[in-house]
């Protein structure tokens, strides 16, 4: 013979409060038809720009990192306390390859090393994509 046990609903008590809270006033609709829903009026929209506009020149005075990379490598740690003068560290760049503009990290350009008076520069050749 099989015990059947009565489940006993903790919500049970709450279920008609929902019930009344979320059921259609039958004064307005009949169930077959279900709630009415009325039309939504939005606003115009327009293309027009609020407030003001960050200016292009303000970023001028912000300093950013840049650096010219001549090439990498990557050599264990080892390796690095065994460096000294005159050591040679060969790097994963062609010769004549073009050497990279980094700014804060990121390549932003390519380009050929240049003497000016007595000074080293760079002279851009390709802007990177951001694809690349």
């Amino acid at each position: 013979m099989v015990n059947k046990k009565k489940f006993n609903d903790p919500l049970n008590e709450v279920d008609p409060i929902l019930e009344q809270a979320f059921s259609v006033d039958a004064g307005t609709s009949s169930s077959d038809e279900g709630p009415t829903v009325s039309q939504v009026q939005f606003p115009p929209m327009s293309n027009e720009i609020r407030g003001k506009k960050v200016e292009n020149d303000i970023f001028g005075n912000i300093p950013v990192t840049v650096s010219v990379e001549l090439g990498r490598a990557q050599i264990s740690l080892k390796e690095v306390f065994e460096l000294t003068e005159g050591s040679i560290i060969e790097l994963e760049r062609l010769v004549g390859e073009p050497l990279d503009l980094v700014v804060n990290g990121q390549t932003v350009a390519q380009g050929e090393v240049v003497a000016i008076d007595n000074s080293y520069g760079l002279r851009l050749t390709n802007i990177v994509s951001r694809t690349e």
